[in-house]
């Protein structure tokens, strides 16, 4: 059985009546159903060759066509260059801790809540309502860079809102109002959001009505008015970042089984003229070699940090590198180092035994790229390469989360 990484893997929308107001008031917690469960995804690696069904899915995840050395599924390759990258050697815990967040929030994606947790330990210091009738698994949240503001976008049929979350110090109380954004238009879904480094502007990565094409738009929080950027090839941005208060990343994925354009993560010139998206530079492919990049985005540190899984089946055997998260070089797009290298796990399964593959998965990062909440064999907290578990999220499942 081969991997498969939803690495353009659309929202799904399920639609609700609209928003109830939300007030700027603390918010009682009482009255919240249970958590869902997510179910954690493993992938197997078997060592027999599946060479007509391997080549097929190959082609339509990866968009490659390659040849078949001896002993090799047709159309893969070993891990490329960017698993390839040295593990760094973490600091000692106190010195990787040194300027670690406070507290991160997760929006939950069974039902319509924000936690704040503090970040040493993942304790819950406050539950925070949400519009009961917004659609939980569309929110997204970003930090504001002062470590107490956060922003939301919240969808509720037909429409997606924006919100402001203001945490005091302690993380012990919160307070939700409403965002002076524009709501998108009905059908258009916000696939990423982020703050820009002063705090003025929000940048919102969309997915237009259909699901096939995308935009960027880029709004001033001062004044409501807003500049967006689309392309007439198919796909959407599913995340953005911010470089510094000009240069915003975004990861750029294609839709439908054939090659699309260059995708991966881009850089867009936002006080450049015009409104042509891919107008800017691709910083990282998708794909390198044998290595998938699930999601990457820039710091203002210069550096990309990316989520990456080896999305083949040959290669692989005791100690193999089969996923982790690297650093780059936002200039170059060349690695620096790994983060966290995730190894293939044998199952003993006497149907079908063989070296499995895991998703490891970016949450959130930082500004300087220094510290990361992460989704691999566990979630938790990644500090200069030091990784410490942290409640709050099943091992490699999606989570909307920010500190």
């Amino acid at each position: 059985m081969l991997t498969d990484h939803d690495i353009t893997e659309g929202l799904a929308a399920a639609f609700h009546d609209r928003a109830d107001p939300v007030g700027g008031t603390t918010v009682d917690p009482a009255g919240i159903f249970p958590r869902g469960v997510r179910a954690r995804r493993r992938h197997a690696a078997v060592r027999a060759a599946m060479a007509g069904v391997g080549a097929a899915l190959v082609a339509v995840v990866l968009a490659v066509n390659l040849s078949a050395g001896p002993g090799t599924v047709v159309g893969e390759r070993p891990p490329g260059m960017l698993l390839a990258a040295a593990v760094v050697s973490p600091p000692p815990a106190g010195a990787a801790a040194a300027g670690m967040p406070r507290y991160y929030v997760t929006v939950d994606h069974a039902r319509p809540v924000a936690e704040v947790r503090a970040a040493a330990t993942g304790k819950v210091l406050r539950t925070v309502a949400l519009p009961r009738r917004i659609d939980p698994k569309l929110s997204q949240i970003t930090a504001a860079g002062d470590g107490r503001g956060f922003a939301l976008a919240l969808f509720s049929f037909p429409r997606t809102r924006f919100y402001w979350l203001r945490v005091s110090a302690d993380g012990r109380s919160a307070r939700l109002t409403a965002l002076n954004a524009a709501p998108l238009p009905a059908g258009d879904y916000a696939d990423g959001i982020a703050v820009s480094p002063s705090g003025s502007r929000l940048a919102v990565a969309i997915q237009l009505s259909g699901g096939r094409r995308g935009a960027v738009e880029v709004v001033s929080l001062a004044t409501g008015t807003a500049r967006t950027w689309t392309t007439g090839s198919p796909g959407y941005p599913a995340g953005v970042s911010w470089a510094d208060g000009r240069r915003l990343g975004f990861f750029w994925a294609g839709t439908g089984a054939a090659p699309q354009r260059d995708p991966g993560l881009w850089e867009l010139d936002t006080a450049a003229p015009g409104h042509a998206l891919l107008s800017g530079r691709r910083i990282l492919p998708l794909v390198t070699g044998g290595d998938t990049v699930q999601y990457a985005q820039l710091t203002t540190a210069g550096t990309a940090i990316a989520a990456v899984t080896y999305n083949g089946t040959a290669h692989v055997a005791r100690g193999t590198v089969v996923g982790g998260i690297v650093e780059l070089s936002a200039r170059t797009g060349r690695p620096l180092r790994t983060l966290l290298a995730e190894h293939a796990a044998y199952a003993a399964d006497p149907g079908h035994p063989g070296w499995y593959i895991g998703s490891c998965l970016l949450a959130a990062a930082d500004r300087t790229g220094g510290h990361l909440l992460v989704s691999c064999d566990r979630f938790g907290r990644l500090d200069r390469g030091r990784f410490t578990p942290l409640p709050g999220a099943a091992p490699q499942s999606a989570v909307a989360a920010a500190w």
